[in-house]
């Protein structure tokens, strides 16, 4: 992925800062961003298996938005900004990331 950042298009809408919106701007993360947020992906087992932890500390930090904000977002949302946030780690042949389900 080259794009410095994705913008993604809410289900719903969400409050951020006391506003609503409807779409969350990921930018890419830097190496702090991955120290304080982990790996959004843990292999076992010869699959990779996303960590909603990381992923939401993610979504909150490279999307600007509070943990609350990212506490209301929509099942579909959050496994489109995972699929968005592996994207910038890249992808080996090895290993595909899918949410569990």
């Amino acid at each position: 992925m080259s794009d410095d950042s994705v913008t993604i298009r809410l289900s719903a809408p969400i409050t951020a800062h006391g506003s609503e919106i409807e779409s969350v701007t990921l930018r890419r993360p830097k190496g702090k961003d991955i120290v304080a947020c982990g790996y959004p992906l843990q292999l076992g087992e010869g699959a990779a298996v996303p960590q909603a932890g990381a992923i939401a500390k993610y979504i909150a930090r490279l999307g600007g938005i509070p943990p609350s904000s990212v506490d209301q977002i929509a099942p579909e949302d959050f496994n489109e900004a995972l699929g968005v946030i592996v994207g910038f780690f890249g992808q080996s042949d090895q290993t595909e990331a899918k949410a569990p389900g």
